[in-house]
């Protein structure tokens, strides 16, 4: 088992090299966390709800529980991400598929906040 962590390691070290790597896995981890504060702040308001009646009763009861669970699959999301044996190109691709489609949730909840959509 240490012998397979240490594995795990060596290998998120060498795809981590990568500057362009890196800053995807920071933009992605950076929005979703930026999901986590607009989808609070839109709550807070009181003019959006949960569309799903047991989401809502756990984020009302245990936003901490929900919000880090959602960071948590993130991250491990993520940590596939880097794991799987791509090329650099196939993975800088995948990652910024991955990054871009994580950028939509912050901006649309933003939007609804504002009032523009």
């Amino acid at each position: 088992m240490g012998q397979g962590l240490k594995l795990v390691r060596g290998r998120l070290r060498a795809v981590l090299a990568w500057r362009d790597t890196r800053m995807l896995c920071l933009i992605f981890l950076i929005s979703q966390l930026l999901d986590v504060i607009t989808t609070q702040s839109a709550f807070a308001t009181h003019r959006f709800q949960e569309g799903n009646p047991w989401l809502a009763d756990m984020t009302d009861n245990h936003p901490f529980l929900v919000y880090g669970a959602k960071l948590m699959v993130a991250a491990a999301v993520l940590c596939g991400l880097l794991m799987l044996r791509l090329r650099w190109r196939l993975r800088l691709a995948v990652l910024s598929v991955f990054t871009l489609a994580s950028l939509i949730a912050p901006l649309a909840n933003v939007m609804r906040i504002n009032g523009w959509i």
